[in-house]
């Protein structure tokens, strides 16, 4: 059988127009070629557009897959802390593991999201899925924390690329009326799994089989994912057949494709900020601290890549990772600003939090997860709620600057240490406004991001929005392990009883689980062990609420974009790739509805 192959001229690429024919549109820069990838997304919404049922289907499939990853996220963080007992390395381990795992999963998001584009979002997901299943196969089997660290950072690279491909698709098939509601949605999940991840965790926390906490999702992502796989797989099959073909080699096409991919510079990334931020997890267990020659090379080298990076990117790459026009594209990178330092106020702020509840509190191990999951719980139930504000209001920049000023105040409640040691309700209310404020700078971020930018960049500003995101997180792991390696110590030996020896203050601050198993809530070491927690825990809290406020500037300087009816803000074009009417992207505003049920059914036809 034939295969028919089209020409496309450069600057423009082919779109069907539903009559058996072909239309050249523009691509969004001259001499460019619109991705394969979202050429055919394009197609796929097109059939979805004649056929809702396809439509929902892919929406079920994607939100069940949101599912798995949420129960992973729910449940495998608190295997940590077992594990690090095992390993007897628990202060070395929380640190290292999320530098670790967030500066490789963030540099591998560019490299998935281009390869979604220049290949397709389903075949992706079958890529990432491996990543995953080979992660938490070695992690679960692992005999040392070297293996340990090594599974962790593969499923790393498979849950985050999961995770951003469900964004992708969600951006592929929403107008930005909906992106905010949508997107959210699939966090819901979580609403779901919190009620019961704790007793997982709880049931395999008394067995001593934490290792099957891992092994597990090595068994449910695959058959979760599978609907979702199979679904795209259907759909873009029958788009590919519509959707233009441009005649290359195959070695042409490589090249073309390591060259989108910046492969080169990606990795200079990767390893120079790994190399940047790793010796601050590892300066307490190293000889002679700081003055060791092997963290000083590895700070010098990682510097040293930083450097070339910058100068790969701006005088060699052909592609480079971070294009000019995303570099000078002031709303992006104000997104890029507010979530990175998000995540990185984020990350010194609880890094250690959960560990001082562990110990402060006599809850069970169940209640500990139930409390670890209140703010993921008030992110999720915010989350759509944020999206309809969003949809009813058409705008999101005044949305995130109240949720950034509730955040502070949530962040600020646990600058009282004594009181969220005492008070069971500062405790929570602290999370449910650090996650109430925190969605709604989340999807904010999020929407913005993407209605900055066109259709063909929407992958790449995910995956760049994620990327810096994780740089923020692991410089935070950096900071507060710093902090922590100074002062936890130092706390110990100024709140423990007299007399206590160094070996064990030592243990206790290198195995947080000995002080709850060892020593009942109200004898001494435990109750000097809390107030030790409690104030070298300030100094990590009081930096995370400095920073916090970063991000709420930036928000001043977002461009407030009319979301409507369009894929992004910037071209006047629907999810199909088709131009759409003035009055769908920015019209005027109508007058204010006269009664409720007016104002219910503008809302859900689309009228601002």
């Amino acid at each position: 059988m034939s295969t028919e192959v089209k020409i496309v001229p450069v600057g423009h690429e082919a779109i069907d127009t539903g009559n058996g024919h072909d239309a050249l549109k523009p691509a969004v820069n001259s001499g460019d070629i619109q991705s394969r990838g979202v050429s055919r997304m394009e197609a796929v919404y097109r059939e979805t557009r004649s056929n809702r049922r396809l439509f929902w289907l892919v929406g079920a499939s994607v939100l069940v897959c949101a599912w798995a990853y949420s129960l992973d996220s729910s449940t495998t963080s608190y295997y940590s802390v077992d594990a690090s007992f095992y390993f007897k390395q628990h202060s070395s381990v929380l640190a290292t593991l999320s530098i670790a795992t967030n500066i490789i999963s963030a540099v591998s998001k560019p490299f998935i999201a281009k390869i979604s584009d220049i290949t397709s979002r389903p075949y992706t997901y079958l890529l990432i899925l491996g990543f995953y299943v080979i992660g938490y196969i070695i992690t679960a089997t692992s005999k040392s924390i070297s293996a340990f660290v090594v599974g962790e950072v593969f499923v790393a690279i498979g849950g985050s690329g999961i995770d951003l491909t469900n964004d992708i698709i969600v951006a592929d098939l929403t107008p930005l009326e909906w992106r905010g509601f949508a997107s959210s949605m699939l966090s819901t999940p979580f609403l779901i799994n919190t009620w019961f991840s704790g007793k997982i965790v709880d049931a395999l926390e008394k067995q001593d089989k934490w290792r099957w906490g891992y092994g597990m999702f090595a068994i449910i992502m695959p058959i979760a994912l599978g609907p979702a796989v199979a679904a795209l797989i259907w759909l873009d099959r029958m788009a590919k057949k519509k959707a233009a073909n441009i005649d290359q080699s195959w070695t042409q096409s490589l090249r073309k494709h390591l060259e989108e991919i910046d492969a080169f510079g990606l990795v200079l990334l990767g390893f120079g900020w790994s190399l940047l931020l790793l010796p601050f997890s590892l300066k307490t267990y190293a000889d002679h601290g700081w003055r060791n020659q092997s963290l000083i090379a590895m700070m010098v080298i990682g510097g040293l890549l930083l450097m070339a990076y910058v100068f790969y990117e701006m005088k060699v790459a052909r592609v480079p990772s971070a294009p000019r026009r995303l570099v000078f594209n002031r709303t992006f990178i104000m997104a890029i600003i507010i979530d990175s330092f998000y995540m990185l106020a984020g990350n010194i702020r609880s890094l250690y939090w959960s560990s001082y509840v562990y110990v402060a509190k006599p809850w069970s191990y169940q209640d500990w997860v139930y409390y670890g999951n209140t703010l993921t719980l008030a992110l999720c139930i915010a989350g759509p709620l944020v999206g309809l504000a969003q949809r009813w209001t058409h705008r999101y920049k005044l949305i995130q600057i109240i949720g950034l000023c509730i955040k502070l105040i949530g962040m600020g409640i646990m600058l009282n240490g004594r009181l969220a040691a005492i008070s069971t309700i500062a405790l929570v209310m602290s999370s449910i406004l650090v996650g109430i404020g925190g969605s709604m700078s989340v999807v904010g971020s999020r929407v913005a991001s993407q209605a900055s930018v066109p259709h063909q960049d929407v992958a790449l500003a995910v995956s760049l929005l994620s990327l810096w995101s994780k740089v923020g997180s692991a410089i935070g792991s950096a900071i507060v392990a710093v902090i922590w390696s100074n002062q936890m110590p130092n706390q110990l030996r100024k709140y423990l009883p007299e007399g206590t020896s160094d070996a064990t203050i030592q243990k206790l601050f290198g195995d947080m689980r000995s002080i709850r198993t060892a020593y009942d809530f109200d004898h001494p070491i435990r109750q000097g062990a809390i107030t030790a927690y409690r104030h070298a825990l300030y100094y990590c809290i009081s930096v995370a609420l400095a920073l916090a406020f970063v991000p709420l500037v930036a928000a001043f300087f977002q461009t407030d974009y009319f979301l409507g009816k369009q894929q992004n803000a910037v071209t006047n074009l629907g999810n199909d790739g088709s131009p759409l009417d003035e009055k769908d992207c920015n019209p005027e505003p109508l007058p204010r509805p006269r009664t409720k049920k007016e104002a219910f059914l503008r809302f859900w036809a689309g009228s601002p």
